[in-house]
């Protein structure tokens, strides 16, 4: 990877951090205006700090950096929220303050965000660490192996191929973990995961689909082991005749341009026909191609339609004092 690229990174993270920081003020000025209206008790809701755990996994020689971000709720902690997961949180959590501002807006429920991350400054640093944990199966022919400065090596056990032990982590431990400390709904879960996060998402949907009731999937990398995920799929839709789960996945029109023999677009089309292959009660699904946005630029696209499509709008406004009482 090129210094112009880890230069990209690092600033789409601060442009990112920049909107949310300048619209999440306007919000909160909206916010204090409507509850001075309604209400003598100007704090009866509160915007909560994002905390923060380092939790070693049990699973994989590995520990992780996980962020829990609250909506606004009551201070008196008598809301219970479901809980999205989302992987590659050193990456993507500036994307959070989004989410909290379009909870606050009613232009999607208020929920609990998990961000799974690791110890490192930026997502840059992890990328061996990510493609060891969001890989099915071990490879021969990874798609990046960065023995330089600044990316952390992986010292023992898998290079590639550590879905499985990831999955476990979020399973018995994390899962556990969010629910004895917040006020969450257990059964009521969804997961967030974009490129080798998509790929691991569709693992999980296909392996050990009750994991989760909603899956936004951006341009999963289904190139993966020669393209293992599709026999995955195969087997998913033979093996179940029902369930209740929603779908949304996404991928940027100009993503197979850039790299012809990732065969992006295609594979969500034909990942797509498939899934539609076999009509599965209570299994909904949503694709949807942006033809003018490249692989980073449509992650933005992901979060906004994703979270939309597969929370749907707020019952409540919060900009409306009284009406989510």
């Amino acid at each position: 990877m090129s210094a112009i690229t880890k230069q990209l990174f690092t600033s789409f993270g601060k442009v990112v951090d920049t909107f949310a920081r300048t619209v999440i003020i306007s919000v909160v000025a909206a916010l204090q205006f409507g509850f001075s209206q309604a209400s003598a008790n100007d704090e009866l809701y509160h915007f909560p700090k994002i905390e923060k755990y380092l939790i070693d996994s049990e699973f994989i020689d590995q520990t992780y950096e996980i962020h829990v971000m609250l909506p606004i709720s009551k201070k008196d902690g008598s809301e219970k929220f479901p809980v999205l997961y989302m992987t590659d949180a050193n990456g993507g959590i500036p994307f959070s303050s989004n989410t909290r501002i379009m909870q606050t807006a009613a232009e999607i429920p208020r929920f609990i965000v998990v961000g799974i991350g690791y110890p490192v400054n930026n997502i840059y640093e992890a990328l061996n660490l990510r493609q060891r944990d969001l890989t099915p199966t071990e490879s021969e022919r990874p798609e990046y192996n960065f023995p330089i400065e600044g990316i952390e090596t992986i010292q023992s056990g898998k290079k590639t191929g550590g879905g499985p032990e990831f999955l476990r982590f979020i399973r018995e431990q994390l899962m556990p973990f969010i629910n004895e400390r917040y006020n969450t709904v257990p059964n009521d879960s969804s997961y967030f995961g974009h490129s080798l996060g998509g790929l691991f998402g569709l693992s999980v949907l296909f392996h050990a689909p009750e994991t989760f009731n909603r899956y936004i999937i951006g341009s999963p990398a289904m190139w993966w082991d020669n393209e293992v995920i599709f026999s995955d799929a195969q087997e998913f839709l033979n093996a179940n005749e029902a369930l209740n789960i929603s779908v949304y996945m996404t991928v940027g029109g100009m993503e197979e341009r850039d790299r012809p023999e990732a065969h992006w677009v295609s594979n969500l089309y034909r990942m797509d026909a498939l899934l539609r292959s076999k009509p599965i009660e209570g299994f909904t699904l949503k694709t949807e191609v942006f033809p003018e946005e490249a692989h980073i630029s449509v992650y933005g696209m992901l979060h906004s339609k994703g979270l939309r499509e597969v929370y749907g709008p707020a019952k409540c406004s919060l900009l409306q004092p009284g009406s989510c009482e």
